[in-house]
């Protein structure tokens, strides 16, 4: 989102005939777009929602997911044998699980027979 640096306005896009650019609504002011970069707007989501869902500490707590008894947590020293997991990506068998007494959280990808 742009805006105007008069008067703090938003800037609207604007285009006539061959020139284009952004408009204030409130006041004369008006930015080309350049040709050397035509780009009006961008929008990246990169975000990995394993890292969403690893940033929970409540994860644990959620009575709808699945626990599993035979998987040794992998932290060091962690008495646990009893884990929560989710399936993250059913396209790549992924799974996040997460330690019910230390919170360690990780991702594994499921073994295939």
């Amino acid at each position: 989102m742009n805006f105007c640096p008069d008067c703090k306005n938003c800037l609207y896009a604007l285009e006539e005939g061959e020139t284009a650019g952004f408009k204030c609504r409130k006041c004369p002011y008006i930015r080309a777009i350049s040709h050397d970069n035509p780009l009006v707007y961008e929008h990246n989501l990169r975000e990995d929602t394993a890292i969403r869902l690893a940033a929970n500490p409540y994860l644990k707590d959620d009575p709808t997911l699945q626990h599993f008894k035979t998987i040794q947590c992998p932290t060091q020293g962690c008495p646990s044998n009893d884990v929560v997991g989710y399936k993250l990506s059913v396209q790549n068998l992924v799974w996040l699980y997460q330690c019910t007494v230390c919170n360690a959280t990780w991702k594994q990808a499921s073994r295939r027979s």
